[in-house]
C-alpha cells in the first residue's frame, strides 16, 4: 500500500512522526513524507516530497492580514485556528495536492495539526488516519480546527471523510484534566528521533553527571549564555549543548549542534528544555528528569504537566541565568525526580511499538 505521511513544516511536527513512517516501510508499504523542504535531510531514506511555504513565510503571511495576532500563543484560539487553517491552507493546498497526485496514495496519515492533508485525502478520495505530536488539543480549539477543515472543504467542493483511527504516542498519564480518549484511539509508543536507516551513533560519556541542555528547534538561544553555561559548569557536571558555540562559554561545554536525541539521552542525568513534545515525552521515556524553560505555544501546559507529575522544574526562562543552575542543582540531589521518571519511563515502555500500532491501523482499515 502506497501511505502518505504528512506534516506541519517544523521538525517539532515532522520528527514524532517518523517512528510510525518507518514501521510501516518495514511492513512492506511504500511511504513518502510530505511537508516544507527545508525538512529533507531528517527523513533519511523515505521518500520525501516537498510542498508548501516553510514556517517564516507563514508567520509573515499571518502577520500581513488585518488583525493578526501571534498564533505561538497557545491561549488565543482564534490565532492559532487562523494560522494553522486558512494562511497555510491556502499557501499549502495546491502544491501538496500535485505532490500528492505525482504518488498516488491509498492512504494519509495527518499529523494532528496538519489541516491540508485530510483535504488532500477528499480530493483523492482515500482514507486518512491522523497522528498526534503531543497531549491531545482542548475541546474548544479541537472544535474550531474540524470546523476550519469542513469550512474549507465546502470552499473547494469536498467532503471529508471521517479519520480511521487516531495513532496517539502521548500517553494518558500526561494528558490535560478533563481528557477523555476517542473510540478510534490507536496508542503508540513514542521514540526519540533517528533519521529512518541511520545506525545509533551514542555520545561518550564522561566521569561526571551529564546535564543535557536543548532548547529543539524553536528555542529561544539567547538564553544560553556564556554566564549561564558557566553556572552549570560549576555544579561539577558535564555540560552538552544542541546549539553551535556560545562566546564565553566555558571550554568543559560540549556543543554539539542538531543531533538525534535518540544519541544523546543514554547516559544523561538531567535534560533541559523548553518543555516542548517531542523532548519531554524523549526524556520521560528514558527515564531521565527534567529542568524546563517553556517559552511559547503550549510548551507551558506541558512543563506544567511534568512538574505536576514530579518528574521536572519549572523555570521562567527570563530568570534563567539567575535561577537555572540551582533547579538544576535541585533536580540531581533530590532522587524523587529521577524515580518519578524511571517510573514513567516503565509505563511508557508498556505502550505498543510502532511496528504493533501500524498493523493495528491496517486491520481496522481492513475491518472497514
Amino acid at each position: 500500500m502506497r501511505v502518505l505521511f504528512s506534516s506541519m513544516p517544523t521538525h517539532g511536527h515532522v520528527l514524532p512522526l517518523l517512528p510510525t513512517a518507518g514501521a510501516a516501510r518495514a511492513a512492506g508499504d511504500e511511504v513518502a513524507v510530505s511537508t516544507g523542504a527545508s525538512l529533507r535531510e531528517v527523513v533519511g531514506e523515505l521518500r520525501f516530497l516537498p510542498a508548501g511555504p516553510e514556517m517564516p513565510e507563514l508567520f509573515a503571511e499571518q502577520a500581513r492580514r488585518p488583525g493578526s495576532r501571534d498564533p505561538r500563543r497557545a491561549e488565543d484560539l482564534p490565532a492559532v485556528t487562523a494560522f494553522f487553517g486558512d494562511v497555510r491552507i491556502g499557501l499549502t493546498f495546491d502544491a501538496a495536492l500535485a505532490a500528492a497526485k505525482a504518488f498516488q496514495p491509498e492512504l494519509v496519515v495527518a499529523e494532528v495539526a496538519d489541516l491540508v492533508a485530510p483535504l488532500v485525502a477528499a480530493a483523492l478520495g482515500v482514507p486518512w488516519v491522523a497522528h498526534s505530536i503531543s497531549a491531545a488539543f482542548p475541546e474548544p480549539l479541537a472544535r474550531l480546527f474540524e470546523e476550519e477543515v469542513r469550512r474549507q472543504a465546502e470552499a473547494r467542493g469536498l467532503r471529508v471523510s471521517p479519520r480511521s483511527a487516531l495513532l496517539d504516542l502521548w500517553p494518558s498519564f500526561l494528558q490535560f484534566d478533563g481528557y477523555r480518549p476517542p473510540a478510534d484511539l490507536v496508542p503508540v509508543r513514542p521514540l526519540p528521533y533517528r533519521p529512518p536507516g541511520s545506525a545509533p551513533a551514542p555520545l561518550a560519556r564522561g566521569e561526571r553527571r551529564r546535564v543535557l541542555f536543548t532548547l529543539g528547534t524553536t528555542g529561544d538561544m539567547s538564553v544560553v549564555t556564556g554566564r549561564l553555561l558557566a553556572s552549570l559548569s560549576a555544579l561539577d557536571v558535564e555540560v552538552v549543548v544542541t546549539a553551535d558555540p556560545v562566546p564565553d562559554a566555558p571550554d568543559a561545554v560540549r556543543f554539539v549542534g542538531f543531533t538525534p536525541l535518540a544519541d544523546l539521552l543514554e547516559g544523561t542525568d538531567v535534560v533541559i528544555t523548553t518543555g516542548g513534545a517531542g523532548t519531554l515525552i524523549a526524556a520521560l521515556g528514558h527515564g531521565i528528569p527534567m529542568v524546563t524553560l517553556p517559552m511559547v505555544a503550549d510548551q507551558p501546559l506541558l512543563a506544567e504537566r511534568a512538574a505536576s507529575l514530579g518528574a521536572a522544574a519549572v523555570v521562567d526562562p527570563r530568570q534563567a541565568e539567575d535561577r537555572l543552575a540551582d533547579a538544576v542543582a535541585t533536580v540531581l540531589g533530590e532522587p524523587e525526580y529521577g524515580a518519578t521518571a524511571r517510573e514513567a519511563a516503565a509505563r511508557i515502555a508498556q505502550l505498543p511499538a510502532p511496528e504493533a500500532a501500524w498493523a493495528e491501523v491496517l486491520a481496522r482499515l481492513a475491518q472497514g
